[in-house]
């Protein structure tokens, strides 16, 4: 006797019941995104919040750069979690994005700091 498996009377699930995309939670795929959106906004706050006026005064270079390093460790770390996020089988959709948005960002320093080193 065959088994019709297009009613769903076979061993296995019909195929629209299976989900493409098991999800195994979203945590590190969340935090990937939280290191790319609020990690450089709590980088130049901490920096031109907390240290004192006569020490940046208005935009001083040396804060800026140093506002820029915690950004860029933000978005290495957030890039970090977005792996993490790929190697734990989280949805794609959540890490994929926050992956390639949080490099973007550090290739565009790495590509300013070669500009840098080939004029000087």
């Amino acid at each position: 006797m065959a088994v019709d498996r297009r009613a769903g009377y076979g061993l296995s699930a019909p195929d629209d019941l299976i989900d493409p995309e098991p999800s195994r939670g979203r945590l590190f795929g969340a935090l990937a995104w939280c290191a790319l959106l609020l990690g450089p906004a709590a980088a130049w706050l901490a920096v031109f919040g907390f240290t004192p006026d006569g020490e940046c005064g208005d935009w001083s270079l040396h804060c800026a750069g140093k506002a820029i390093m915690y950004s860029a460790a933000s978005w290495l770390f957030g890039s970090l979690l977005a792996i993490v996020a790929l190697f734990r089988g989280e949805r794609r959709g959540l890490a994929v994005p926050a992956l390639v948005l949080n490099l973007i960002p550090l290739l565009g320093l790495l590509a300013a700091y070669l500009f840098l080193a080939e004029r000087a």
